[in-house]
C-alpha cells in the first residue's frame, strides 16, 4: 500500500475540506497536483478565467482586490490547509481578486476541467463548494469588521497573534509591508505602533522579522475594545 502524501493530514485539519465526506474528498485529492509558487508569483489575476482550486500546503496565498487606482486592499491571508478559488468554479465567471503567493508557496490544484469531469458524476462537490463560499464570505465581513470598530493597536497585536499560529514558531518572518496590508494601514502609520510596542517590551523587529517577547500582553492587547 502506498504511503498518503504528509500533506494529506494537514488538508484534513481544515473545518471545510475534513467535513467534506470521505468518498469526495478521495475524488478531489485524486484529481489534485502539487504546485510551485515563488515569492510574488500570480497563482491567478483579476479578470482571469477559472483555472481550478486552490489548496495551500506550505506558505501563504494573498488574495488582494484594487478599488481604485493605486489602492490595494488585502481580502483575505491563507496559510496551509486552506482552500481557496471556488467562487469562479462555481460560476464559470472571472477571478475577482488576485491571487498571489507570499514566500515560496507550495500548492494543491484542482484543475477546472477536472473539477467539472468530477461534478458531473458528484453534483454534491457544488453543495460543498457553496458551502466553502459561505464561509470565506463570512470571514471577510468579519474582518472588515474588526478594521472599523478595532482600535489600531488591537488590530496590530491580532494580526501578529494571526501569523504567529499560522507559521507555528517564533521569530515571524514577516514583511511590513505585508502586516500593514493584514492591518489596513501605511507602512508608516504600522511603524508607529510596532515602535510603540517595542518599546514596551512587547516585541523586537529586526530585517524581515518580528519576534513577540511578552505573547500575554500581546493576546490582551488584542482583546482590548476599540474605545
Amino acid at each position: 500500500m502506498t504511503p498518503s502524501p504528509p500533506w494529506i493530514a494537514l488538508m484534513l485539519k481544515d473545518p471545510w475540506f475534513g467535513a467534506i465526506p470521505e468518498p469526495r474528498r478521495a475524488a478531489l485529492l485524486g484529481a489534485a497536483t502539487v504546485a510551485t509558487r515563488p515569492d510574488g508569483a500570480r497563482v491567478y489575476a483579476t479578470g482571469d478565467p477559472p483555472n481550478g482550486l486552490w489548496g495551500v500546503i506550505e506558505g501563504r496565498v494573498r488574495l488582494l482586490d484594487y478599488p481604485v487606482a493605486g489602492a490595494e486592499i488585502l481580502v483575505q491571508s491563507l496559510g496551509p490547509g486552506a482552500w481557496f478559488g471556488e467562487l469562479s468554479t462555481l460560476d464559470a465567471g472571472p477571478r475577482p481578486q488576485d491571487a498571489v503567493a507570499s514566500g515560496r508557496t507550495t500548492l494543491l490544484h484542482i484543475p477546472d476541467a477536472a473539477y467539472r469531469r468530477l461534478a458531473e458524476t458528484l453534483p454534491a462537490l457544488h453543495h460543498d463548494l457553496a458551502l466553502l463560499a459561505c464561509a470565506h464570505q463570512r470571514a471577510a465581513l468579519a474582518f472588515i469588521g474588526q478594521r472599523v470598530v478595532q482600535a489600531l493597536p488591537a488590530r496590530v497585536a491580532a494580526a501578529l497573534l494571526g501569523a504567529a499560529q499560522d507559521v507555528g514558531r517564533e521569530p515571524l518572518a514577516i514583511r511590513q509591508a505585508e502586516l500593514a496590508l493584514i492591518v489596513g494601514v501605511s507602512r508608516q502609520t504600522l511603524n508607529r505602533t510596532l515602535r510603540a510596542f517595542e518599546q514596551a517590551g512587547v516585541i523586537r523587529t529586526g530585517y524581515a522579522r518580528i519576534e513577540v517577547l511578552d505573547p500575554d500582553r500581546l493576546r490582551r492587547l488584542a482583546g482590548a475594545d476599540a474605545a
